[in-house]
């Protein structure tokens, strides 16, 4: 789901028509990204932010690391458990 951005998300479900904007509830852009690095909800979770010229070894880094997978994993079941506290929809 972080990698391909489907899932749980604001900027997903927005993009479905599923929710009237792609933000988080804490105001921030309800992407991956965002639940990795920044969102305030979930701090305990976050990731070192990486610089934009190491995204990419950054990504390959959290693939090929047995505990930085692991640590997304239960990231990501947290968000699809908890979706109600980090996903609120303003009508």
């Amino acid at each position: 789901m972080f990698f391909t951005g489907h899932g749980p998300f604001p900027s997903y479900l927005h993009r479905l028509n599923l929710r009237t904007h792609d933000n988080c509830s804490c105001g921030g852009k309800g992407d991956p990204m965002h639940f990795v690095t920044k969102c305030r909800f979930i701090l305990s979770w976050h990731f070192q932010t990486p610089t934009v010229s190491l995204k990419l070894q950054w990504l390959e880094s959290i693939l090929t690391n047995n505990l930085s997978r692991s640590r997304l994993r239960l990231l990501m079941r947290f968000i699809c458990d908890e979706n109600n506290l980090i996903v609120e929809d303003i009508h």
